[in-house]
């Protein structure tokens, strides 16, 4: 674990920081800043493109199958960085709403699939060898990949936890990273093409849009500074100059190493590298060149041990195809059938096949140039001393610290535990029958249940029934401002990038992108129910503001449903069946009569109307949340098998009720129960 202050610390002592004295609010200098980082990363290009220039066919796919695995740790760190920026606490605030757009062309606008990570291992599937494509996230247990690449990208990936504490470093590390345009690694990897280009331009929507993701970074920059002062001037320039650092230190360290990779010896001296310790369990009597393999092997030098294996038995010089170690030995009667990858056998293939080499190899191996900078090192292991937390507090007093994306762990112990405690009510609920969805789920089943629950809202429109009182309307529309004001916060995790481009997540994504008006002040669900409530009751503090949940005009149970929100919403994959049920609960919930009946109230006293109609169309049956929430639902499902999906259809039904769950019992309704039981 470690601090925002330590991170600060970090990124502070990036070279190059006192020399940058621009004004971050003003559009011009901003406009400068981004010429001048073109013009750096040009003269690192240059390097880049002379290395190109001596490449034949074979050797440019070789060299871009290895810088593609490189630099995805780059890609997938600066996809980390801002996915949390805009939360239920500043949800309002415009410099959130430019992030939450630049989050959302990352990550594919809820469309599955089509975030930039998931193109880029497209990507990695069509250029890197045969046993590359797979999830780029996992890319930190290829062993193949330079310690040095991780540099930026667990940087990247730690600030991403501190969207508070540093959230004028995170503005100005994006927006450094969204002035780089195309970066040199980048280029060399595109190689021209389009499409390409465009996946790995971090100032392009990878989906094709015209949008500028780098005006969206200034101008969430320029909003933020309006609000804090200039007093965060100090902490954006320490992001923007760090990551222009270790940006520009990345492309000249890759560069370097590509270099040396065009050797075929590089290649194979790190797989011997990464293999040894396995290797070191076995071949006790196994002999290269008449020497012990396994004291070879305990040296730890890998290219003594490669030459007595080019001069072995096993390998014939200049000719692959007839030496034993890629033949017999590696054929499936072979004694080290499957010891070897495909990528293991290529590389072996291309070392004898350039064997015998003329010159002498470098003393130090490739991955040296790159390596970790030890920045972090001391930083995972520190000691963080939390404020201590009572172990159970009031909604009214939970719910201004759950707001909040950063956390004590106490904080976390209290949000999980009042997530079980109102699971349990759900589930309480659910025996007793108050669950409405169908006992059992199968593909098309949702669909159906939907418009019978649609027609069944409807008819009740129908029932004649008394307008409620002026007093009424007002009361219901300020109760239920700490729940509105969070609107979408139950899906919160959803925007996390290993889950806002999902199967079942991205419909998710995309309802909390819609609650948050899609980055648009005039579609944000917050600003128009405050709208509302200024209208009904006046002006209210900002919901995050001390003031707002002491208000007087708000009930302790008031605060109930929204905290089980926020604190739901912290943990999308431990209670993601619950979020699924929950979701459905609350799209449905207003659906046809709901909404339409307060519409009437609203009207009938002169209020505003927009937060209700847009929720009547944007929640619709057919092609809106209520139907994204049964279609994430049916996505989720079918991936599990028979037995499982009962289990998870169990959760989602608790889920759904947890949106209502029941009282708590009195002593009499146990004494009851207990009776019954009884009898």
């Amino acid at each position: 674990m470690c601090s925002a202050a330590s991170l600060r610390a970090c990124l502070a002592a990036a070279p190059g920081a006192a020399q940058v004295e621009t004004d971050f609010a003003c559009p011009q200098q901003l406009a400068g800043l981004a010429t001048d980082a073109a013009q750096r990363l040009q003269a690192i290009g240059q390097g880049w493109q002379r290395l190109q220039q001596r490449l034949g066919e074979h050797e440019g796919q070789l060299l871009r199958a290895k810088a593609v695995r490189e630099a995805a740790p780059l890609l997938l760190g600066s996809q980390h960085l801002i996915h949390a920026v805009c939360a239920s606490w500043n949800n309002e605030a415009r410099y959130a709403m430019a992030m939450l757009q630049v989050h959302a062309l990352d990550v594919g606008g809820g469309r599955p699939g089509a975030s930039r990570i998931q193109r880029y291992r497209e990507l990695m599937r069509e250029l890197a060898p045969s046993d590359a494509g797979e999830d780029p996230q996992a890319i930190g247990d290829d062993s193949g990949v330079c310690d040095g690449a991780f540099n930026l990208a667990a940087m990247l990936v730690l600030l991403g936890h501190f969207p508070e504490s540093l959230l004028p470093q995170i503005l100005g590390a994006n927006l450094y990273l969204r002035h780089c345009g195309v970066l040199p690694m980048f280029a060399f990897i595109a190689d021209g093409q389009p499409e390409r280009e465009r996946l790995l331009d971090l100032r392009r929507d990878p989906s094709g849009s015209a949008q500028d993701l780098a005006a969206l970074a200034e101008a969430a920059v320029r909003e933020y500074l309006a609000q804090a002062g200039p007093a965060a001037q100090q902490g954006m320039r320490q992001g923007y100059c760090w990551a222009r650092w270790q940006v520009e230190s990345a492309n000249s360290a890759l560069l370097a190493v590509l270099e040396r990779w065009l050797d075929p010896r590089e290649a194979a001296r790190d797989l011997i590298s990464r293999r040894r310790p396995d290797a070191c369990q076995y071949h006790e009597k196994t002999r290269l060149n008449k020497v012990p393999m396994r004291s070879l092997l305990e040296e730890d030098d890998s290219l003594r041990f490669l030459e007595h294996l080019a001069a072995s038995a096993y390998v014939r010089a200049g000719n692959p195809q007839g030496s034993p170690l890629l033949t017999t030995l590696v054929s499936p009667r072979g004694k080290m059938f499957r010891i070897f990858s495909r990528d293991d056998l290529a590389i072996l293939e291309r070392w004898i096949a350039g064997l015998p080499y003329a010159e002498q190899p470098q003393p130090q191996p490739a991955r040296a140039l790159w390596k970790d900078d030890g920045l972090l090192a001391g930083l995972l292991g520190e000691e963080v001393e939390a404020p201590i937390l009572a172990t159970r507090l009031a909604p009214r007093q939970a719910y201004p610290r759950l707001l909040h994306v950063e956390l004590t762990p106490a904080e976390q112990n209290h949000a999980r535990h009042y997530v079980n405690r109102w699971l349990v009510k759900a589930a309480r609920g659910v025996a007793k029958g108050r669950c409405p969805l169908p006992e059992h789920w199968a593909p098309g089943v949702l669909r159906e249940w939907l418009q019978q629950q649609h027609a069944l809202s409807n008819q009740a429109l129908e029932q004649p029934q008394d307008l409620p009182s002026r007093e009424e309307v007002i009361a219901d529309i300020v109760a239920l401002a700490p729940l509105t004001m969070i609107d979408g916060a139950w899906l919160a995790g959803f925007a996390h990038p290993s889950l806002a481009a999902s199967a079942f997540g991205s419909r998710l994504f995309e309802t909390l992108y819609d609650e948050l008006g899609n980055g648009l002040e005039a579609q944000n669900h917050p600003v128009i129910y405050r709208q509302l409530l200024r209208a009904v009751h006046g002006e209210l503090p900002a919901t995050a503001a001390p003031g707002y949940a002491a208000a007087e005009c708000f009930a302790d149970e008031d605060f109930e449903l929204p905290v089980f929100w926020l604190a739901i919403g912290r943990y999308p994959q431990s209670y993601c069946p619950e979020i699924l049920g929950l979701n459905l609960a609350m799209e449905l919930s207003g659906v046809g009569g709901g909404y339409r009946r307060t519409h009437k109230a609203l009207v009938a006293y002169g209020y505003p109307t927009l937060f209700v109609d847009l929720h009547n169309a944007i929640d619709n049956i057919s092609t809106g949340h209520s139907a994204w929430a049964a279609a994430s639902l049916d996505a989720y499902l079918s991936a599990f098998s028979t037995r499982d999906r009962d289990e998870l259809w169990a959760r989602i039904r608790t889920g759904y009720v947890a949106l209502n769950p029941p009282r708590e019992d009195t002593m009499l309704d146990k004494f009851k129960e207990t009776m019954r039981s009884l009898l």
